[in-house]
């Protein structure tokens, strides 16, 4: 018996081969009908025998393309219209875009054995792709996902590109971006900037610039190289020299660099790699992943100074394997840094126009005429027990496209630190790419950039808008200036738990631990070490550090000795002055006597950030005295913490309750890591000791939590929480006793905020 079915199938369904493989299907199967692009999905009908359709459901869910995901699946009978053929039909528009976007994706080996055949017609062609692999999310200006409404619009297919983008049976079937040297982008390597223009050139040309290249890079010289989503700076990993230049034009004297590799072999020299890892290094999203050092190599400390840890990518572009390729001719095994190419606090460079701003950093510039539509940074992960957790959400995760039930269009409009804005519609909230830091007006320009690209895209129109407390981020200035919409104010700590709690499905009440640096509180302070009772909709305040000062606000984030010398002035007045520590040496004694007048009037701002407390014990170890990126006095405690092999043991410390509220004192605890100083202590027994010390005082509180409210799920959250040790050691005291939550695939840090100012404002109209 026959029959026919209309279908709509949501998800990301567009830029990955989907119409292609229905059609392909259809023929298997002997079906016939259309497939087409829509500005939600893809439409399909098909008509056929019964159990042959039965089949094509199956297998339509089962061996869909593996860069696809299917959120939905319309269906309904409809009459049969006798057709003899299945189609790919024109794609339509003429109904609201919802169409989930495809991420951009990393060569696939099909393509990378043709890249390196030299008897294929795209051998050396550095933009070959195919349904499976290339660029999507960075080039797509509008959907249908067709190529006129890419950056390829410009590139007309010729006639053997455009017999395979029309063959059923060619894996470029459909492929938007398909192109070759005859049509397609070129590269060009460039020394001034007075030429940018970029000609279309043979495969000999294409073969000159990246032997240049390559030598260029061999030489020690620092290049600008053009990937998917912006330019990279990069040098030679190994050439300490080049490495020593890039980071003093930079100006980024301390802050880890990225590196690139194409050979597992290498990054098993030099990391340990296990399954989950290595998987991860070699999937099509193609993260940088943060792995821990084997053996430190004396390179490896210009790259990285002071840390256990490289972040270490896979190439994942055609250009990327082709440069390697080259390089082999003088390295056996090349390294490369691979940067972001921006100015400090700035966005990522992504059109030529822009190359200005790299004139003091790069020698020369490899640069192409594929245009990026959207910028989008790399993505950095680490894993823990097993697990993947994103540090950044960029190229390969974004955007991210979530089911959930909404009222109305929900714009959350993030933080101002590790910037993400989100949109609720419909069924599902989708998250944006990392954005930067809202402090430089550069990256607020982003901010609006991707605002307009989503609204656009989806057209969304928000009816709600939710936003941070703090009256002086960027992000919540704009969301006031909206006009005609119900304007949400959450609190940052609620908004990063709740984050945490949609991930993992919950609903009901559970305790909430929330480390970070800054969040502005409901009193006016700023929050950092908190303990809520919390749901989606509301919080309680339950236990928090007790409040310490910043001297002179931000530069006491610059310089963590201000806090240092707060804290020790606090519990020995001035008797400080009378310490022989090296902080206290960095500062000049009139500066010193400035602090104690400053503590005695007052005149500092309150905090209770538990971010703040672990830069005050980086500091005081001599760890740091001025930080020159976000954490890294932290960072460096944490590095030093994990070469401590000895017996567990922990600080003193007191809790107090105050009405329903427990404060936890911090002052016995820096009493006794001083004394440890003084005796001069293994300063790495003294760094773990403070990380166990901070897991046991989250468990303790909990415990009070749970006798108090009866809870026993924690959903811990906050940038501080980045920390693996500190994770580690504090979901292992925890779980003997509690369920315990902590942000994966959203981000612990303040990228996660954006998602649960969504989800909070959903729960309170």
């Amino acid at each position: 018996m026959k029959k026919r079915i209309s279908l709509h199938i949501k998800g990301v369904v567009q830029g990955v081969g989907f119409r292609p493989f229905v059609y392909n299907l259809c023929q298997k199967l002997n079906l016939s009908g259309f497939v087409l692009n829509d500005p939600q999905g893809v439409k399909i009908e098909v008509e056929g025998e019964a159990k042959k359709i039965s089949r094509f459901l199956k297998e339509l869910k089962t061996k869909a393309p593996s860069a696809s995901y299917i959120e939905k699946i319309e269906k309904k009978e409809i009459p049969l219209k006798e057709e003899k053929k299945i189609f790919i039909k024109e794609s339509v528009f003429d109904k609201e875009k919802s169409v989930f976007i495809c991420v951009d994706l990393s060569i696939c080996d099909d393509c990378l054995k043709e890249l390196l055949s030299k008897n294929n017609r795209r051998y050396f062609y550095p933009f070959i792709n195919c349904t499976q692999c290339g660029p999507r999310f960075t080039i797509i200006k509008d959907v249908p996902y067709d190529r006129p409404f890419t950056t390829m619009k410009k590139f007309k297919m010729c006639k053997t590109c455009l017999g395979e983008y029309e063959d059923p049976s060619n894996r470029r079937f459909h492929a938007q971006p398909n192109a070759c040297f005859c049509c397609g982008p070129s590269i060009k390597l460039i020394k001034d900037l007075k030429n940018r223009k970029v000609e279309r050139i043979s495969l000999k040309e294409t073969k000159k610039i990246l032997e240049k290249a390559a030598s260029l890079i061999k030489e020690g010289k620092i290049l600008a190289i053009k990937g998917i989503g912006g330019y990279h700076l990069c040098c030679d990993a190994k050439n300490s020299q080049s490495v020593k230049i890039l980071r003093e034009r930079k100006q980024r004297p301390t802050k880890p660099f990225a590196l690139m590799v194409d050979d597992l072999k290498v990054v098993e020299k030099y990391c340990f790699l296990n399954k989950k890892e290595k998987g991860l290094l070699l999937s099509k999203e193609r993260p940088i992943l943060l792995l821990k050092i084997k053996k430190e190599e004396p390179w490896m400390q210009a790259i990285a100074p002071q840390q256990k840890y490289l972040g270490i990518m896979f190439a994942y572009t055609p250009l990327h394997y082709l440069i390697f390729h080259f390089l082999k001719k003088y390295q056996k095994e090349p390294i490369l840094v691979m940067t972001s190419a921006n100015k400090k606090d700035f966005p990522l460079v992504k059109e030529e126009k822009e190359l200005d701003q790299l004139k003091e950093f790069a020698d020369y510039y490899l640069i192409h005429n594929r245009p990026i539509y959207l910028r989008c940074d790399d993505s950095i992960l680490r894993v823990f027990k097993n697990k993947e957790i994103i540090i950044r959400k960029a190229r390969g995760y974004t955007p991210l496209f979530l089911d959930f039930k909404v009222k109305k269009n929900i714009l959350g409009c993030g933080a101002e630190l590790k910037s993400t804005v989100s949109f609720a519609k419909n069924n599902y909230l989708v998250t944006s790419s990392y954005l930067g830091d809202l402090k430089n007006y550069a990256n607020y320009q982003f901010f609006l950039e991707t605002l307009a690209y989503y609204q656009k895209i989806f057209d969304f129109k928000p009816e709600i808008v939710a936003y941070d407390l703090h009256p002086n981020y960027l992000s919540t200035q704009y969301a006031l200036s909206l006009k005609d919409v119900v304007k949400v104010a959450v609190q940052h700590h609620h908004a990063h738990l709740v984050s945490c709690l949609f991930e993992h499905g919950l609903k009901e009440k559970v305790i909430g631990v929330c480390f970070d640096g800054v969040g502005f509180g409901l009193d006016g302070n700023i929050w950092g070490g908190e303990f809520f009772v919390l749901d989606r909709k509301s919080f309680l305040r339950k236990a928090y550090f007790k409040y310490f000062g910043l001297i002179g606000q931000d530069k006491a984030i610059q310089e963590p000795g201000r806090i240092s010398f707060y804290i020790l002035y606090h519990i020995l007045k001035e008797k400080v002055f009378d310490l022989d520590l090296e902080f206290l040496k960095s500062f000049k004694k009139e500066q010193l006597k400035l602090f104690s007048t400053l503590i005695k009037k007052k005149m500092y701002v309150l905090t209770s950030s538990c971010g703040r407390l672990f830069d005050c014990a980086s500091n005081l170890l001599g760890l740091k005295n001025k930080v020159t990126y976000e954490a890294e006095a932290a960072i460096l405690l944490e590095m030093v913490a994990g070469d401590f092999k000895g017996k567990k043991s922990r600080f003193d410390f007191q809790i107090k309750k105050e009405k329903d509220t427990y404060i936890i004192d911090w002052e016995p605890l820096f009493l006794e890591m001083l004394k440890e100083i003084k005796r001069k202590k293994n300063i790495s027994e003294i760094a773990y000791k403070f990380h166990y010390t901070l897991a046991y005082i989250i468990k303790e509180i909990c415990c009070k939590l749970e006798r108090d409210c009866g809870l026993k799920e924690v959903v811990l959250s906050g940038g501080v929480f980045q920390n693996l040790l500190l994770l580690k050691e504090t979901v292992k005291i925890l779980e003997k006793d509690f369920k315990v939550y902590h942000p994966q695939k959203l981000l612990t840090n303040d990228g996660g905020v954006s998602v649960g100012q969504v989800v909070v404002a959903n729960e309170n109209i």
